[in-house]
């Protein structure tokens, strides 16, 4: 609802009375009951915080939101998990930990900490100072992997030839020069 806000140019008593307005179904019933214990004048004055503040309060507890950013935090690539389904719930996740991705460079450090080791170590030696430029790098590399590790057309897979014989026998003629004159 935040960002619908970032772009008017509305006083803190407009969002509020706009905010109150989108809410819907139990939201609407919890917003109507609270508004009844406030007289007009506390009505108001209420700021636009300290609706943010009633609303996180009610909808999404600290605990809850404590338990999001563990998550993130915690947020790794798994056995395989895709780049980008990986990527998709890193920026689900890090909506609930903003002050841990609030530059560009702290994004991306964020990001690469979760990656797959194989990627992850390419990506160390670089210092990617934006979320773009580090998430092109680690897209390139994980499609080279993964035409890497696909089998190519008509190509045969390397038989190697096994020793068959004999262990009492064993070390004799190895490594002798074959004669064959």
């Amino acid at each position: 609802m935040e960002q619908i806000f970032k772009h008017l140019s509305s006083t803190y008593a407009q969002k509020v009375l706009c905010s109150e307005l989108m809410l819907a179904d139990v939201a609407g019933h919890w917003k109507v009951s609270t508004s009844r214990t406030r007289v007009e004048a506390q009505q108001r004055a209420l700021t636009w915080t300290q609706f943010k503040d009633k609303v996180m309060e009610k909808y999404f507890p600290k605990a809850l939101r404590d338990q999001k950013e563990i998550e993130f935090l915690q947020h790794k690539t798994r056995e395989k998990m895709k780049l980008e389904d990986y990527e998709r719930k890193f920026e689900q996740l890090s909506r609930y930990a903003p002050h841990l991705v609030d530059t560009q460079a702290k994004k991306a450090r964020r990001f690469e900490l979760g990656l797959h080791l194989e990627i992850g170590g390419i990506l160390a030696s670089h210092q990617f100072t934006t979320y773009s430029r580090l998430l092109l790098a680690a897209q390139a590399i994980s499609n080279r992997l993964e035409i890497d590790q696909t089998p190519q057309q008509g190509a045969e897979p390397s038989r190697k030839r096994k020793w068959n014989g004999s262990n009492k026998e064993k070390g004799e003629g190895q490594n002798k020069k074959a004669n064959f004159g």
